[in-house]
């Protein structure tokens, strides 16, 4: 992401934040849309997934997506017999994502076969 810059007074200065920076300052009972929240719900679980099940076949990997985010519970689609091993490692999986996130979003994942 490319984040702009002005100068005033001879210092540089922000002219907006990323949205991963807002997501960690906002209140606990923010207003903040869901649809930012979800995106970055999506983008937690991509950076999650590496981490945790980075030992996966890359077309397992690959082939895994967040699909939809809605009350807490985060809705995973993938294929084969992917959704079993992932629901093993559910627990790994939902600590690393909440963590990158900074505070519990997210309390439980659904595993879909596409």
């Amino acid at each position: 992401m490319t984040i702009f810059f002005y100068r005033e007074f001879g210092i540089l200065k922000e002219v907006f934040t990323p949205v991963g920076d807002l997501l960690k300052t906002l209140p606990r009972r923010s207003k903040t849309p869901g649809a930012i929240i979800a995106l970055h719900v999506r983008r937690a679980f991509e950076d999650s997934l590496l981490t945790i099940c980075g030992d996966l076949p890359k077309s397992v990997l690959a082939a895994t997506r967040a699909k939809s985010f809605k009350n807490g519970v985060l809705t995973v689609e993938c294929t084969g017999l992917a959704p079993v091993e992932l629901q093993m490692r559910s627990g790994g999986l939902l600590r690393e994502i909440n963590r990158v996130l900074g505070r519990k979003i997210v309390f439980r994942l659904r595993f879909r076969v596409n």
